[in-house]
Order: structure tokens, then sequence, then C-alpha cells
């Protein structure tokens, strides 16, 4: 019997989750699954002996067909009282077809046991317990009616048992019409009001139970998303995040976005909808509130679309800087060269004063487009990727003293003192020598740029364990927290009313962050207003044997920046 019931109660569809409503309405299927052999025992022999085999084949077919449909109604898990209600009306038909043809009493009396032990053991409550005890009366009238005749005592029988048993039916019967929609809510329940599907998950994806309003989300009845029914519409490729996000132990919820496989907008097509996952950990599982994701999704998409975009704009703009810096350097060159020669006594002879001072203005100026041109070229190959560097060992002492020697006029003429720190026995340095004069060139440049007058430059270097640091400090004017963020951008300078007096084009930090970068190294920079800036460049001190030197300057789209910035002050 515990097996048949088992096998009855997986019959009940998953929404019935009370324990107790599913072994009731286990029981319910059990007797109707049994009633049509129990009751075709009963009335087949009386409707063959009456009226022929047809007629008796027909009263069995419709007892099968009636006591069948009430199984499938009560395997939905609703419509308990229906159901019951059918199935005694059902045996209740066949007792007084029974009576009419004249039944024997013992067969009537075992139906009317059937029917009232029925009401007892499947609702399970003693009210039905006691009610069955009823039974005791039309007993006692048939032993009284004993030594009547046969159809006297079959015929008074029967009808005491089903007089008795209409007295218990009849409260039944009233509650059935008083509630018909006893198994709908006066209002409607949390899950029919909220514009979500409501699934409760195992961790392993499948499916126990499913809201109603999968029918209007997805298009799908919520028998379809049963067991494997959901994680066989997921995208293959979100099944392992989905999968992932089951297994995961964390108890705070989590969101997903997947896309689900749907029933198209004509008969066998297959429409694909993106949907929002929230799932919340509970004792037996997971409950999962799906959402329509469709315009997040799109959004998505026109966020990617425009990212892309951005991206190809950069690229085209470096690409288009290289080329114009290119056709830039061939005749910046020759004004430079033709300068040269007109200001060389020995090849174009003396020239008047006005002229000379021209010429060499002349000079002057084209030697600073040209290394702006150079800067740019610089920043468009590294962002290109088409920078290349040529690493050897060389003593860092001689790059120091070099960018002492090449700036030391500058700085004299602005009157700021620049010197080099009193430094330990540094080494050779494994590195492109050109672009570390590069980096040193433009960073104390910079610095004697915004001293002013009075004001002290120091350069320096240390050992840092397997790293080599070199230190630009200054006593200039300071950099504000909020404008840190900005530096190492080409074109960006620190945007204040001071620091707009001072000539430049922004590209000299930007170019230093790619070189360091390209070296593996960091950039930090320290500073506050007032307080001056300390720039400090580490490289490694040996390359590896197989170096893998990167093409491209990191950027904050999630790779390594190789630059901080902070406040010191």
């Amino acid at each position: 019997m515990g097996q048949i019931l088992g096998s009855c109660e997986r019959l009940v569809h998953a929404r019935l989750a009370d324990s107790r409503a599913r072994a009731r309405q286990a029981r319910l299927i059990a007797v109707m699954l049994g009633a049509p052999f129990f009751l075709t025992a009963i009335a087949a022999p009386l409707a063959l002996g009456s009226f022929g085999a047809n007629a008796a084949l027909g009263v069995v077919a419709a007892i099968f067909a009636l006591s069948l449909t009430l199984v499938v109604i009560a395997a939905t898990g609703r419509h308990f009282r229906f159901v019951a209600g059918s199935g005694l009306g059902l045996a209740l038909g066949v007792g007084g077809l029974g009576l009419w043809m004249g039944a024997p009493a013992p067969v009537v009396l075992l139906l009317a046991l059937a029917m009232i032990g029925e009401a007892g053991w499947v609702t399970g409550t003693r009210g039905s317990a006691a009610k069955a005890a009823i039974l005791g009366v039309p007993l006692a009238m048939a032993v009284f009616f004993a030594g009547a005749p046969a159809g006297a005592t079959a015929t008074m029988t029967g009808a005491g048992a089903a007089l008795f048993y209409l007295m218990l039916a009849l409260p039944r019967l009233a509650g059935l019409m008083a509630a018909p929609q006893a198994d709908q809510p006066a209002e409607p329940s949390l899950d029919q009001r909220m514009d979500a599907v409501l699934l409760s998950l195992s961790r392993d994806g499948e499916v126990a139970s499913a809201s109603d309003q999968a029918r209007r989300i997805l298009g799908l009845e919520p028998d379809l998303l049963a067991g494997a029914g959901f994680f066989e519409r997921v995208r293959v490729s979100d099944r392992v995040k989905l999968l992932h996000a089951l297994s995961s132990d964390a108890s705070e919820p989590q969101h997903l976005y997947l896309t689900l496989r749907i029933p198209g907008a004509l008969p066998g097509d297959v429409a694909h909808l993106d949907v929002g996952l929230e799932l919340l950990r509970g004792a037996a599982g997971w409950t999962a509130i799906l959402r329509d994701a469709t315009e997040i999704a799109d959004l998505r998409a026109a966020l990617d679309d425009a990212a892309d975009q951005a991206a190809a704009l950069e690229i085209a703009k470096s690409r288009f800087l290289a080329a114009v810096s290119h056709e830039l350097r061939t005749p910046l060159n020759a004004i430079i060269g033709f300068s040269d020669l007109l200001l060389h006594e020995a090849v174009s002879g003396p020239l008047p004063v006005k002229q000379a001072e021209h010429v060499g203005l002349i000079r002057e100026a084209g030697n600073h487009l040209l290394a702006v041109v150079n800067s740019i070229l610089d920043i468009s190959k590294i962002e290109a990727g088409a920078y290349s560097i040529h690493p050897e060992p060389f003593e860092l002492k001689s790059a120091l003293d070099l960018t002492v020697s090449l700036l030391e006029s500058q700085a004299s003429d602005k009157g700021v003192a620049l010197a080099i720190a009193e430094r330990d026995e540094i080494g050779e340095l494994d590195a492109d020598q050109r672009a570390v004069h590069q980096i040193l060139l433009n960073l104390v440049s910079n610095a004697i740029k915004f001293t002013p007058q009075g004001g002290r430059v120091t350069l320096s270097a240390a050992r840092q364990g397997e790293r080599i640091a070199i230190m630009v400090a200054d006593t200039g004017i300071g950099i504000a927290a909020d404008d840190l963020a900005g530096l190492g951008r080409p074109f960006a300078q620190v945007q204040n009313d001071y620091t707009r007096k001072f000539e430049g084009t922004g590209l000299g930090l930007s170019l230093v962050k790619g070189l360091v970068a390209l070296h593996d190294g960091d950039l930090a920079i320290e500073s506050a207003p007032g307080e001056g800036t300390t720039v400090t460049v580490s490289f490694p001190a040996q390359r590896a044997a197989n170096p893998v030197t990167p093409l491209t300057t990191p950027s904050a789209n999630g790779q390594r920046t190789h630059g901080t910035f902070r406040k010191i002050a």
C-alpha cells in the first residue's frame, strides 16, 4: 500500500507543496484508480443480464472514462472537493442501479461500506471516521429483514445504506455548493501580482515549481519548466554561469542575465528572450525571480557598441596623428636644416644682424615644433602598439649626469637650482637607454617649468630590492588632489589659473607613462599645492630571460595602469 500511495503521490503536480495535502490528494487518486474495477464488478453483470453485452460494455466504458477523468483532474493538485464529490456521485449512481436491478444484499452492503470507509480514509479526519460508524444502522436493518423475502431484504437494506450514505455526503455536497470557488483565493496571490515568474530551483538547476506568470511572460505552461525543462531552455553559453551561481554557498542574493529559448509568434517558430534572474537562497534550495530583461539587454548592447566605436575612433585618431606627424617631420627637417645653413657663415656668408636673428627664431621654432611632432609620433606609436624598445645594460649614473648637463642652462636661466642628490652605488639598468633619457628629460624639464625662481629640483636614484627607482623632486607649485586624476592624458595639463601661464602641450607626462609601461615599470606622483611634487619611476633591475614587452599602454579599462597618484599633504 505504501508503494501504491508513493506512486500516486508522484502523479500529483509539484505546485501542491503541502505534504498533508499531497498525501490526501494521493489517497484520492488511489481510490479513483481502484473504484472503476470495484464498480464495474457490481454494475456489469447486472447490465449484462438485463440489457445484453452492448449495454454492459457501455456501462464499463462510462465508469472507467469518468474515473480516469477524475484521476487526471486530481493530478493537477486542485479541485479536491469536486473530484471527491464526483467520485461519491458515481458510486451512488452504481448503488442506485444495483437497487433498481435487484443486486444481492451483501453486495449493496459492501458498496455502502466502501463508500463510507472512503470518506474517512481519504480525508483522514475524525469526523469522517465517526460518520463511518453509522454503518452499524444499515447492518442492523439487514439483520432485521433477514426472514423476509430476498428481494425485500435487498431493497430495504440497499435503500437504508443509500439513505444513510446520502446523509453523510450531504454536508460535503452542501459545502461544495456553498463555496464553489474554494480552490481559488479571494484575491490574487503574491506570485500572481508580481510581474515576474517565481521558480523553485535545486542546486542542479531542476525546477520543482513555477508560477502561473510563466504563461504571460514566457508563453509557456508552468508544467513545461518543471524538472530540467527550464535548464534545457537556457542558452548553452549561459548554463555554466547558472550552475555556478546555484552551486554557490553565498547567502546574499545573486543576479544573473540569461537568454531563454521560448516559442515564437508562429507555430513551430523559436524565439529568444533576455531575462534577469535573482536567486534567493532558502533552506531547501533556491527561489528564483525571473523578469523580462529585454530593455536592459538592449541598453547593454548599445553600450557595447558605443565602447567599440569609441575604441575604433581612438585607434583612428592615433593612426591619423602618426601619419600627420610623419608627414610634418620632412618639411620641418628641411626648415631646420636650411636655417642652420643660413646661420653657418662658412656656407652662406655673413648675414645682417636682423636677418640672423629672424633665422635663429625660425630654427628655434622649428626645433620646438619638431620636438612636439616627435612626442605625438611616439605617443601614437605606443597607443597603436608599434613602439619597440631595445633593452641593454647601461650605467644609470651617466644618464643622470647627461640629463643635468643638458638642462642645467634652462634651470639657470629661470633661477632654479638643479642637482643630483647623493646616491648609492646603483650599477647598471637593463632598459632602453634612449627611452630612459627621454623619460628623464621630460620629468626634469617639467619640474623646472613648474618651479618658481629660487626653487630647487633634485634628481636621485636608489635600488629597492629587485627594482631601481629614479626620483625627481621639486619645490614647485604642487598639484591639487582633484587635478591628479587628469595627469598623464595626452594634451592635458593641470587646469588652474596659475599653471595656465606655463607653456606646453601636456604630452610629456603621457609619453613618460607609455615608456614606463613598455618597461613593465611603475610611475608614482606625490604632490600637494605649495608643497612641491615628487615623481618616482621604478624599473626592474634585471629583465627576464625571455621578456614579453607590452605593445600598448595599459589604461583604466581593467588593465594595469603603471601609475599611482596621491596627495602628500
